[in-house]
């Protein structure tokens, strides 16, 4: 068993950590629900990693676009970037939540 507060692996019969000494509970999971837990953490991570790569790869495109435009619309490409990046961060916070 380990810690919830630090990680710290316990002694057996251990009612406080060694470690940090945050008092220990029933903190024990089967190990199905650790597996389970586990794989929606995996596929959250993915999901996350994806959606990361897709806002990378546009606002790659988008800076790319604006250095070449010498008709001074840069402003409202970074405007409507600095708004994808908002709704980004939004969207990356409602992901954390719902874990």
């Amino acid at each position: 068993m380990f810690c919830q507060h630090c990680g710290q692996a316990l002694p057996a019969n251990a009612s406080r950590c060694p470690a940090c000494g945050a008092a220990i509970g029933n903190t024990a999971r089967d190990p199905a629900s650790l597996e389970e837990l586990l794989s929606e953490t995996k596929h959250a991570a993915k999901d996350l990693a994806k959606s990361t790569a897709q806002l990378s790869k546009r606002l790659l495109s988008k800076a790319q676009s604006a250095a070449k435009d010498p008709s001074g619309s840069a402003k409202k490409v970074a405007h409507r970037t600095a708004k994808e990046l908002e709704a980004a961060a939004r969207e990356i916070d409602r992901i954390l939540r719902d874990l």
